[in-house]
């Protein structure tokens, strides 16, 4: 299944710590990775390690950090040839602070890249993929390329997280499957979660999601919009939850373009981030088709 990634990515620079302080100071680190970051790109990873082709569409700079990018991706078998570097613009990068909990903290800067235009993206080739996936930090490029998937009748996926306002009411008009944050569900919609789903239905999306972490999924379809379903959280021991929320993402979107239900994409993606969850470092705890299938076998979700 060939899925178009359309969005950020980044570099991040990950260091582990006992805790962080609530004043100022110096802490020490026990560990130190240096990785690729970024919502659409941690997501394509996840693709092309379930064994989808990813292809991501995207504005970095032309700076050192765009070429580690680009490099990490290309040997994660990710498609970057549209992964395009602006002259005079810089890449996203991230400092992320990870303690003995396996929570985050994240300091990111986002770089001028991210306010490049939309106007060169390939959108002709969109109607020859099985999925599309945006996120909203390009809010030109994800627009761009959820109209040209709603025109070719591909199904397209929106990664909602936390952004402006006039940017999550525009980007979940456009969504066939929009997939909230609880933190992006509470500003678009405020604290109701049933209440925020329903308002992206009216939006004109067919399916909206928000992961809760512990909390588990809960979702509402358009053909059902009185069902408020849920889906677990899968209880594993967390050593890092970096990037987690981004493989549940590639994963479902994976799972949608391989034709399964709502339900079995949602439990599919909550094996691939829990299994993520089990290890440290970012996109680097992407787990194998293999192994979420093996998980899934012996795992029971409602």
């Amino acid at each position: 299944m060939k899925v178009i990634c359309v969005g950020h990515a980044a570099l991040d620079r990950i260091f582990t710590v006992d805790s962080w302080p609530a004043d100022s100071g110096k802490i020490a680190a026990t560990r130190y990775e240096e990785c690729g970051g970024g919502m659409m790109a941690n997501a394509a990873v996840t693709i092309a390690r379930l064994g989808g082709t990813a292809l991501l569409w995207g504005p970095t700079g032309e700076d050192a950090v765009a070429a580690a990018v680009r490099a990490q991706l290309h040997a994660e078998g990710v498609d970057v040839e549209n992964l395009r570097g602006f002259e005079g613009k810089t890449t996203s990068h991230s400092a992320v602070l990870i303690d003995r909990r396996g929570e985050r903290l994240v300091v990111g800067y986002r770089g001028s890249a991210l306010a490049a235009p939309a106007d060169w993206l390939p959108l002709g080739a969109v109607a020859s993929a099985d999925a599309v996936m945006v996120d909203v930090r390009w809010p030109q490029g994800a627009a761009a390329a959820l109209g040209a998937a709603r025109k070719a009748g591909v199904p397209s996926i929106l990664d909602g997280e936390v952004a402006p306002q006039d940017v999550l009411d525009a980007l979940t008009r456009l969504a066939d499957h929009v997939v909230f944050s609880e933190r992006g569900l509470a500003q678009f919609g405020g604290a109701d979660y049933e209440g925020g789903l329903r308002r992206a239905l009216k939006h004109g999306a067919r399916v909206a999601c928000v992961t809760r972490g512990k909390g588990g999924a809960l979702w509402l379809e358009h053909d059902a919009p009185r069902a408020l379903r849920a889906c677990p959280a899968v209880e594993v021991p967390v050593v890092d939850t970096l990037g987690a929320g981004d493989v549940f993402h590639g994963a479902y979107t994976l799972a949608i373009a391989e034709g399964d239900t709502v339900g079995e994409a949602i439990r599919f993606a909550s094996v691939a981030a829990a299994i993520k969850c089990t290890r440290p470092g970012g996109r680097a705890g992407a787990p194998t088709r293999a192994e979420v299938m093996e998980f899934l076998a012996r795992t029971e979700l409602a």
